[in-house]
């Protein structure tokens, strides 16, 4: 393999698009590993770390684009970049693009405009995030790595000028049925939801639309909103616009536990909310939400359906006892060490979900991000006991695409996990999203079904479960990923808590019979 780069001067990229961008370099024949960026600091740095640098690229500016691959041979590498810049080629062939030097020129060109989606890398994202609300637009900010002193800034200004700022790192957004950022496509309906939590905001809205209703606004606040030095600003102004939206006519809150202060200030709003709603704060109480006049939701999958039942929609994800029938079937086969679950997945909320379901059955999970300090693994990046690895945490994600995007970031753990003969159980989560691979399950089945042989040579079975969240609108359509997933035999689940209780009904049986 060789290195090999190709660089535009002067031209940017947001950083949206360039993470796309390395999702499908990586996907081609011939290409090692690749990486596509505006070539700054960090950018540099994370070259550095995986192999990729040169000369060529660390004298580059910030204003320049780089593509660069460990590649087979110099037209490996030329095929790889033509399809990373196939699309641009056929836009500019059927329709004029317009590019902007400034977010003011763009507001002259489309005065009618009243949202701007910010994608630059987070050093830069104050100073852009100023320029859109001083021109009157609503923020959807994806760019990550934001200070919480900048985020409490542009939040504030956006307070004070009345204007919503969803992020920094809002990955899910669907505002008026235009899904923005990673968002899946949804249908519409009576729904509102707002939510620190992209994937606990796409899991909702996806089990509605399968259940034949929908969502009215989806607005995320990024997962720092709820924390002490940001105070819930754009929590708070979220369900004050859904409160006066007259699309919305139910409101659904979703996050993880707010910090102390933050969650009195939300419960004394929610409290004052006339719309009925339902709230899952994980890790908060039935009385605390309750006496709030609100209907409490334990998990997810609870707060989807408590919300059809608002509107009588008795919609069904499964019963128990069809888990618990086919965890016996699981079992069969197994070795007598294979006693452990491993678990890898692409982000913190269904990482945090998987563990608290999870927890009783195997007495204690540890992780690159536990539930507890004293299961904290020593290396972020190694398997010990229980154990559920979250590829969404930084250390797996530093200036490269979320796991969502680019898959392969976590392809290697299938096999390493199964190499262990103890491990009895792997579960994976797929997302599926507009920007990322057009195939993810599909991607790793053959590791799947290889996994398996290497169990089998040892005398023994590894039960895979998976839940893919998605709706039948995305472009990856999510009940062709599901039977990929079943061809491969893994059990898949309607949803990540149903795959964590399987993955528990299956420990269980295994320490009977040990």
């Amino acid at each position: 393999m060789q290195v090999f780069v190709k660089i535009q001067k002067n031209r940017y990229i947001d950083s949206l698009e360039t993470l796309q961008q390395t999702a499908v370099l990586n996907e081609q024949e011939g290409i090692e590993t690749g990486y596509v960026g505006m070539a700054t600091a960090v950018f540099k740095e994370v070259i550095e770390e995986i192999g990729l640098s040169t000369d060529e690229i660390q004298a580059c500016s910030e204003a320049d684009y780089v593509i660069v691959a460990s590649a087979e041979s110099k037209e490996a590498f030329k095929n790889a970049v033509k399809a990373i810049t196939s699309d641009e080629k056929k836009e500019s062939e059927t329709e004029e693009k317009k590019y902007y030097g400034s977010i003011s020129e763009a507001v002259n060109d489309h005065p009618r405009a009243n949202l701007c989606q910010i994608s630059v890398p987070g050093e830069y994202a104050l100073a852009e995030v100023r320029k859109a609300l001083n021109a009157g637009l609503h923020c959807c900010v994806f760019s990550n790595n934001v200070p919480l002193e900048d985020e409490r800034e542009m939040k504030e200004l956006a307070r004070e000028k009345g204007l919503l700022c969803m992020g920094p790192d809002c990955g899910v957004a669907n505002i008026n049925g235009s899904a923005l950022v990673l968002s899946s496509i949804n249908n519409r309906g009576p729904f509102g939801i707002v939510g620190a939590s992209g994937t606990g905001i796409q899991h909702v809205a996806a089990i509605l639309h399968e259940a034949g209703s929908g969502v009215s606004q989806t607005i995320g606040t990024g997962g720092n909103d709820l924390k002490e030095p940001v105070g819930g600003i754009t929590m708070l102004m979220g369900i004050d616009a859904l409160e006066a939206d007259p699309e919305t006519k139910y409101i659904i809150l979703i996050s993880r536990k707010p910090a102390d202060s933050v969650l009195e200030k939300l419960l004394a709003r929610i409290r004052e909310m006339k719309k009925p709603r339902v709230v899952f704060f994980m890790g908060c109480d039935r009385e605390t939400i309750e006496e709030t006049g609100s209907i409490y939701a334990s998990n997810l999958d609870d707060c989807a359906l408590r919300a059809l039942e608002i509107i009588h929609n008795d919609y069904s994800l499964g019963s128990l006892e069809e888990l618990k029938e086919i965890a016996k079937e699981a079992v069969k086969d197994m070795a007598p060490e294979q006693k452990y679950v491993r678990a890898a997945y692409t982000g913190g909320t269904y990482l945090d979900e998987g563990m608290r379901t999870m927890w009783e059955a195997t007495g204690g999970i540890y992780s690159n991000a536990p539930l507890y300090p004293e299961y904290k693994l020593e290396s972020g990046k190694e398997i010990q006991a229980h154990t559920a690895i979250d590829y969404g945490e930084e250390e797996f994600t530093l200036g490269r695409p979320h796991p969502a995007i680019d898959a392969s970031i976590r392809k290697p753990a299938i096999l390493k996990e199964a190499a262990d003969p103890s491990t009895a159980v792997i579960i994976l989560d797929f997302i599926l999203t507009p920007p990322g691979h057009m195939d993810p399950c599909g991607y790793v089945v053959d590791d799947i079904r290889k996994a398996q042989e290497i169990a089998a040579e040892r005398g023994g079975k590894i039960a895979f479960i998976a839940s893919v969240l998605g709706t039948t609108a995305d472009w990856q359509d999510i009940h062709k990923q599901e039977a990929e997933l079943r061809e491969a035999g893994v059990y898949v689940c309607r949803t990540n808590y149903r795959a964590a209780l399987l993955a528990s009904e299956i420990i269980r049986l295994r320490k009977e019979i040990a």
